[in-house]
């Protein structure tokens, strides 16, 4: 009989250590997209900067 009461208690250590463990992944995962985000942003303001209209067009015969 203990020894079952310890196997659930086990069981149950590791599932809440998987579940604490998936948290961190997740947050970890979401963190990295925010930070593509701000990069995203930031390559289209660059771009977006970089880019000069024609004021005028200078041909040479």
């Amino acid at each position: 009989m203990l020894d079952s009461v310890t196997s659930i208690a086990a069981f149950a250590t590791q599932m809440s250590m998987q579940k604490n463990a998936q948290q961190v992944q997740l947050a970890v995962l979401n963190k990295v997209r925010e930070q593509q985000d701000i990069q995203g942003q930031a390559v289209l303001k660059l771009l977006e900067s970089a880019v000069q209209p024609a004021q005028r067009i200078d041909v040479y015969v």
